[in-house]
């Protein structure tokens, strides 16, 4: 079949515990466009499942999409019908991957950027059921110069005793992200508190949707408290405008905001604004990862370490080094191939 959306399911190597939950397992939709291939992460805080990703695939015109001509990327792109933002984003992923693949080059290149201009990612840790046990986490993964806490436990204090005994534990930058599992009056007495051990930044600290309270939230925080980043808030242009003035900065990711391009317009916005960006993943194959991992250097901070949670991967593409050190591989397109 010239056009295919299958699902793939990823297991992890630990249970990913965050503020919306725990799982051992995440699934996403791989969506095969001849030989190009892209993927639709599909977390269980979506809305969307997968029969809505392969419904909308299938209702697409395959040999259309086949004939048209891959260096008219834009053009194919704006013909797709309005769908789920996974099923957009696979689609847009296995579009740009063709467009690489017919002009032979990496992604990357195609846009004028270097690898070499990228930062360093941070490495994510779970909410652990006791405090203490960020360290051995920590112990574990030595050598990044960052790291991201999950929060939003439901417990503020418990909050912050995670944050104190990774303080303890490293020198290295520490950012932290409460999945919206807290409330204003929650985050106006921890906030401060963070930034008093080197937090960097917070993001979303609030629930997606309460615009604004982050308003309210903005304006009960000191000046020097450590910015605010929205996550899971900011989907659209119209998002990132009707908070900018409460933020630090974005944190975008293929998957949320339905592909590539809308990744990339996010970010001129957000530039055009004076905010921050963050790009982030979800728990994704390299297909993803691979994708994410091409627009980097357009980054303040990036968070691309989703297939180190990964207990296997049936795809080869991205590398994360020990020090947190992205690389792209030199192949076209996203270059990413089946192990």
């Amino acid at each position: 079949m010239p056009l295919t959306a299958e699902p793939l399911t990823l297991s992890l190597k630990t249970p990913w515990r965050i503020a919306h939950g725990a799982s051992t397992t995440r699934t996403t939709a791989l969506v095969r466009l001849g030989d190009a291939l892209g993927e639709g992460a599909l977390p269980p805080f979506f809305p969307w499942r997968f029969e809505a990703v392969q419904a909308y695939v299938e209702a697409l015109d395959a040999d259309a999409l086949l004939r048209a001509d891959p260096l008219a990327l834009d053009a194919t792109l704006d013909a797709l019908p309005p769908g789920p933002p996974p099923a957009l984003a696979a689609l847009d992923l296995a579009l740009h991957d063709r467009w690489g693949r017919a002009l032979g080059h990496p992604l990357y290149r195609l846009w004028g950027l270097s690898p070499e201009r990228a930062p360093a990612s941070t490495l994510s840790f779970s909410i652990p059921e006791h405090p203490g046990e960020i360290a051995d986490q920590i112990a574990r993964a030595p050598g990044f110069t960052a790291y991201k806490l999950k929060l939003g436990s439901g417990d503020v204090d418990h909050d912050a005793a995670v944050v104190q005994a990774a303080r303890a534990a490293t020198d290295a930058r520490l950012l932290v992200d409460a999945n919206g599992g807290w409330t204003v009056e929650q985050a106006a007495w921890i906030i401060p508190r963070l930034g008093e051990l080197g937090v960097v930044l917070v993001e979303q600290p609030l629930p997606a949707g309460a615009q604004e309270a982050w308003h309210t939230l903005r304006r009960r925080l000191p000046a020097e408290a450590p910015p605010l980043f929205a996550d899971e808030s900011v989907q659209t242009a119209a998002d990132v405008l009707a908070l900018s003035s409460a933020l630090g900065g974005i944190n975008v990711k293929i998957a949320k905001c339905g592909g590539i391009r809308a990744v990339r317009r996010l970010i001129v916005l957000a530039r055009a604004l004076g905010l921050g960006v963050m790009l982030g993943c979800m728990i994704e194959s390299s297909i993803a990862l691979t994708a994410a991992a091409h627009l980097a250097p357009l980054a303040d901070f990036i968070d691309l370490d989703g297939t180190i949670h990964l207990a296997d991967d049936p795809f080869e593409g991205m590398r994360l080094t020990d020090a947190g050190r992205v690389t792209v591989p030199e192949r076209p397109g996203l270059g990413v191939v089946l192990r």
